[in-house]
């Protein structure tokens, strides 16, 4: 690990600082303005962001897991988007689910964003620090603002829309709520899975196609944490 970080020239530090670790920042702080008028403790939040940053070192190990089942295709993109969702799920159930702080619809949204975000943050560090990369400045630069404004935003909206399905149902029983729960992971999953696909297929074309319907979601998600506020008992 330690001769990996070695090797990485000190400009593409700086590079991968400005496209791929200060914009998730900047996204994050957009995305808690939503909740200004009963912020969640910093402290929390960091340990749900810190977490999700080194969740992704969860992912890594199922290249091999697919490759020894003999996944690919739609399959493996199926695989991998579920695998992602679940466990960004996981991390943000395990350190806020049983919080105190988690008093109202909204904080699902909010937590679950701040966890993915995370991990967006440092999956787009490993892709921008890869070896195969370092004398490609341009390309570097090209590839960190791309994922800020592709995946960084997928990862956020994903998250939101499973805090929004969560906390509709905030009020009523446990099981419910984990009906929803689970039906959120599998609707999220599904998109993820729609989205790689596109991307995959059709760098050029559909990414352009794909990020205008991010922003498009974005705006509807706005506009539905307003619904979520007004969710009573």
């Amino acid at each position: 690990m330690l001769e990996y970080l070695s090797s990485i020239d000190l400009k593409v530090v700086w590079i991968v600082l400005v496209t791929g670790v200060v914009p998730t920042l900047m996204w994050l702080f957009f995305w808690l303005r939503e909740d200004r008028f009963n912020p969640e403790p910093p402290g929390l939040l960091a340990l749900t962001f810190i977490a999700g940053a080194f969740s992704v070192f969860l992912i890594l190990p199922l290249s091999s897991v697919a490759e020894f089942l003999n996944i690919t295709g739609t399959p493996k993109i199926l695989f991998f988007a579920g695998a992602e969702e679940l466990i960004k799920l996981l991390i943000v159930v395990a350190i806020d689910f049983g919080s105190a702080h988690l008093d109202e619809p909204i904080d699902y949204a909010i937590y679950l964003i701040t966890g993915a975000l995370g991990f967006a943050m440092m999956e787009n560090i490993l892709f921008l620090t890869k070896p195969e990369l370092q004398g490609n400045i341009s390309f570097i630069v090209e590839t960190g603002t791309l994922r800020f404004l592709g995946a960084s935003i997928l990862h956020a909206v994903l998250a939101a829309i499973l805090g929004i399905i969560i906390g509709f149902v905030f009020y009523k029983r446990k099981i419910t709520r984990l009906r929803f729960m689970v039906a959120g992971l599998m609707i999220v999953t599904i998109l993820h899975t729609i989205f790689n696909y596109f991307i995959i297929r059709n760098v050029e074309l559909n990414s352009l196609v794909t990020l205008g319907i991010l922003w498009v979601v974005t705006i509807i998600i706005i506009a539905l944490f307003e619904r979520v506020r007004e969710v009573k008992h």
